[in-house]
């Protein structure tokens, strides 16, 4: 059996925050720029951090370079309040499924785990964080490491090839996530993606953009698992 590298998204395909992390850019950007939650009411769906923070400084007036030049200290002020958003959040949901195809394919020796999620760094490991998810994920790519996902699974495999001390050629590379970005960004690169319709996008907005699988959820795991290596 060819050994696989399995990326997961964070954010609709293993967990929901209820909001945490609007939540805590809208107070950053409010308290840094002055600039009115209603600004934050954009498709946040398979973006990177930087991705969105542009978008929104771009629709509140920013020229680029302006923008670009306040990216890193919203971030940090971002961070400082989403542990505390998590905390007040109502509604904190582990998809189900999640902890049994993890299980499954972290005891498969042909099986590497990774992250490829438009977080930042620290943000996606605080997330991961409340769910005690982050000891399946050694090596990861984030938005920290670029503004644009597309770039993202190179850089995962670079760390991949550090941490495993394994090579993986795109089509033994996996991306699992819930947007019609994650589809892209595994088009992108040549890798095989498996969809889940756990979160915004329709059944039918992923279904169009030819995922090589495509499931309601992960509850599955005999499926899923027969999905990475197929």
């Amino acid at each position: 059996m060819n050994q696989k590298l399995v990326l997961f998204d964070i954010d609709e395909t293993m967990i929901s925050s209820d909001g945490a992390g609007r939540r805590a850019l809208a107070r950053a950007l409010r308290e840094q720029h002055d600039i009115p939650e209603e600004h934050t009411r954009i498709s946040m769906s398979g973006k990177t951090d930087p991705q969105i923070l542009m978008e929104i400084f771009t629709a509140h007036g920013y020229e680029k370079a302006k923008a670009l030049s306040h990216i890193d200290e919203l971030i940090a002020c971002y961070l400082t309040y989403l542990e505390e958003e998590m905390r007040a959040s109502q509604t904190l949901i582990l998809h189900k499924g999640v902890v049994a195809i993890l299980e499954r394919l972290a005891a498969d020796e042909n099986c590497y785990l990774g992250l490829l999620t438009g977080n930042v760094e620290i943000g996606a490991r605080k997330k991961l964080d409340f769910f005690n998810l982050n000891g399946y994920f050694p090596i990861g790519a984030y938005g920290s490491d670029s503004a644009n996902r597309l770039d993202l699974p190179h850089v995962a495999v670079g760390r991949a090839l550090t941490h495993f001390q394994r090579e993986f050629a795109p089509p033994h590379v996996v991306i699992v996530g819930d947007s019609v970005n994650d589809i892209a960004c595994a088009h992108g690169y040549g890798a095989s993606v498996i969809a889940v319709n756990t979160g915004k996008t329709s059944w039918q907005e992923l279904a169009d953009c030819k995922p090589q699988h495509l499931f309601q959820n992960l509850v599955d795991t005999e499926a899923v698992y027969q999905a990475v290596f197929n």
